[in-house]
């Protein structure tokens, strides 16, 4: 019985140390994996988020000169000709009124 006993606890212990080196060997493939993702984050993911960052940038220059120079453009306009773009609004008005004139929201007709 006791040579059963004996081979029971070296069965134990081959498991326990087989279980460690296990665990061992899964905590150095974790490093290892943690190392490997970490560079490849600064070798190629944060330049490629800078440059992403640098066109966006540039990209929003751009629009916001776009806006200002042809807001500029359409008030130097509007200076020159006011007479021709008061006319425009009322006909844009007259025109939205007639196209809204038979569509009462406020009162509507009670029968």
């Amino acid at each position: 019985m006791s040579q059963m006993g004996n081979d029971m606890r070296n069965i134990r212990d081959d498991a326990t140390a087989a279980g460690g080196r296990l665990a061992d060997d899964a905590r150095a493939e974790l490093a290892r994996l943690r190392s490997q993702v970490e560079r490849l984050m600064e070798e190629r993911v944060t330049p490629a988020l800078g440059n992403a960052a640098e066109t966006v940038e540039d990209y929003t220059r751009r629009a916001r000169h776009s806006i200002e120079d042809n807001a500029t453009a359409m008030a130097d306009t509007v200076r020159a000709q006011p007479l021709l773009f008061v006319a425009a609004a009322a006909f844009g008005g007259y025109v939205l009124g007639r196209l809204m004139g038979n569509r009462t929201y406020v009162y509507p007709d009670r029968k």
